[in-house]
Order: C-alpha cells, then structure tokens, then sequence
C-alpha cells in the first residue's frame, strides 16, 4: 500500500494560499493604489516582490497533478466530481449575488455561461485541466514507457523551447499557443515536468530555497531594472518564465521531502481536500467583480509593516472563510449522495467507450 505524501497536501494548501494572497493584490486593488502612490515607492515594491513570490503557485498546481498522477490510476469519476462542484459553485454563487447585490447585470448570455462554466472559461484552470485531464492516460504511457535518458531529454526539450523559447526568443505568442501559461498545452507541459520528478528526481540543482529565492529576486529586480508593468518588467513573472518554473520545481521539491508530525498531518487532512472549492468561490467571476474588486486598495495607504501585515492576515481570513464554505458543501454532496452519482456516470461512460474500441 502505498504512503499518502503529506508534504505534496501541505504544498497544496501554501499554493492556494499564495494564490488568494496574489489575489487580493492585483484583484483587490493593492498593486494599482501603490502604483498610484507612486512607482518605486517602498509600498509598491513590497506589492511587486509578493506577488513575484507567489506568482508561481499556478505552476505548483500542474506540478503536483503531474507528480501525483504518473503512478496513479486514472479515474473518470474524478473529472464528474470536479464538475459538479465548478457547477455547483457556478450556479449558487451566482444566483446569490443576483439576489443580493443590487444592479447586478442578469441576461441570457450569462445564465448560459453560468450552466456552462467550462466552455465559457469561468475558471479558465478549471478548462485547461479539463482537456489535460482526458490526456493523462497517455501522458503516464509516455512517461513510463520511456526509459531515463529519453525521459531526461524530453524534460530538457520541454524547458528550453516551452520555457526559455516562449519567453526570450517567440515573441509571437501565438508561435507555442501557450497564451502567457494560461491553457492547456502549458499544464501538459507542467504535468509531464511533474510526472518526471515522480519518476527520476530532480537532480539539476540541490539547494531547492536557494533556487526559489534567487529566481524570486532575479524576477522582481529585472522588473525594476525595465520600467515595472507599464513596460516590459514583466518578462520574468509569467507562468512559462523559467524563473517561475524553477521556483514552481523548487517548491515540489521542498515539499516533496518534509517530514510532518502527526498534529500537522491532521490539519493538512483537514484543509488539503478544500483547496479547489477555495478557488472556486473567491475567484467566481461574480465574486471578483462585486465582492473582491478594490476592496483592499487602502491597504497600500499603511506603513510598510502595516500593509505587509494586513495583506497576509486579510488574504487567511479570505482562505479560511472560503474553507468553511467548502466544507458545508462537501457535505451537502455526501449527503445528497453526489459522489455516488460520479461513480454511477462514470461507470456508464466507460462501458460504452469501450464497446466503441
């Protein structure tokens, strides 16, 4: 039997922590009342070196889809389950802010999209994993059918064109289709990385928090050095950046190898599986448009220490009641039985596929 690795649950839960904390930045309103402030002011470099430091947590999601799933057996029933929980957030967040809010925009177009939150790209990651996931039996196939050193130099190829190539030689960004790391083809990239890590480890550096704060530093002074976002600064902070990919490996790594005591891995049962919801709500389409937009804008208006403060403890209580929310809801579906119902369509789709082959 194999050991869950608890040190990959616990990344799960830093990564989307990072995610919100970045979040509330950039969606909350921080990095633009900084810029306005003024640029290279001490707020707006502290609003700039977090988000570069946690930019990357994006990457570390793929990453660990695919060190977890090389060696795991593929199960339909958890792309259903996936999918009743986009929709069911889709749909009651909605609904919720419709009744709430005032003025809120409601037309057929939307009650659409709202039905449809995987066409429409209501979470554009959510879309993206969705084909990766139809993939991954032959994205395993690969990877465990080629011995060390094809493996090693597919990994190799992978970086040097999809990351180094994407960023500083294809200026055309429709040459890769990799849309600044938000589709598809880059969480195949991703997975593949991920999945090699699994199999061979990762033996192009040692010193993983070395790696993960050089490439931080090296992102966050070439954006200074070129001018911040309103030029090019941000060449180095985009998904298929090899700074941000290092850093994504470098923080797999690091978590890959922890060992936990039993009171931690208690909470990281606890929180580990609620992650995905905690997407799901704070980032609703809605949800950042009437509830997140602006909100913590004033936070760039306090001393360095304040708005470093505030900005962590407002991004937990963001995490936590989010948690909450999700928790209620995995009830609700055990209750309603929801995940029976994934299995049962699961089942169905596969015998029919297979009549098909």
């Amino acid at each position: 039997m194999k050991r869950r690795n608890y040190g990959i649950d616990l990344l799960r839960i830093v990564a989307m922590y990072m995610i919100v904390l970045y979040h509330c930045l950039l969606l909350g309103g921080v990095i633009n009342k900084a810029t306005q402030i003024g640029i290279g002011s001490i707020n707006y470099d502290i609003s700039w070196l977090l988000d570069t430091l946690c930019y990357c947590a994006v990457n570390c999601y793929a990453l660990i889809s695919g060190y977890v799933g090389v060696k795991s057996k593929f199960k339909l029933q958890n792309i259903i389950k996936l999918w009743f929980q986009v929709l069911f957030y889709s749909v009651v967040l909605n609904i919720i802010i419709w009744v709430t809010i005032p003025n809120v925009p409601i037309n057929k177009g939307l009650l659409i999209q709202m039905l449809m939150p995987i066409s429409f790209e209501r979470y554009w990651y959510f879309s993206a994993y969705f084909i990766l996931f139809a993939f991954m039996p032959f994205l395993n196939l690969l990877l465990n059918k080629l011995d060390k050193s094809m493996a090693t130099k597919l990994l190799i190829t992978l970086i040097l064109v999809c990351s180094f190539g994407e960023t500083f030689i294809f200026r055309a960004k429709t040459f890769l289709s990799l849309q600044s790391g938000y589709s598809a083809p880059w969480l195949i990239i991703l997975y593949l990385i991920g999945g090699y890590i699994k199999l061979y480890g990762w033996k192009f550096w040692k010193h993983d928090k070395t790696v993960y704060f050089s490439m931080a530093i090296l992102s966050f002074a070439v954006f200074l050095l070129l001018g911040g976002e309103q030029s090019h600064g941000r060449v180095l902070i985009n998904y298929p950046a090899p700074t941000m990919l290092f850093m994504g490996i470098a923080l797999l790594n690091i978590f890959s190898k922890l060992s936990l005591n039993s009171r931690i891995i208690q909470g990281v049962k606890l929180f580990a599986p609620l992650t995905f919801g905690v997407y799901l709500i704070h980032i609703h389409p809605f949800v950042a448009e009437y509830l997140f937009k602006d909100r913590f804008a004033d936070i760039a208006l306090n001393s360095p220490v304040m708005f470093i403060g505030k900005i962590i403890i407002f991004s937990l209580c963001i995490y936590l009641v989010c948690s909450i929310i999700e928790l209620v809801r995995a009830k609700l579906f055990k209750l309603l039985k929801l995940n029976v119902l994934a299995d049962a369509i699961a089942a169905y789709i596969q015998r029919h596929f297979e009549k098909l082959i």
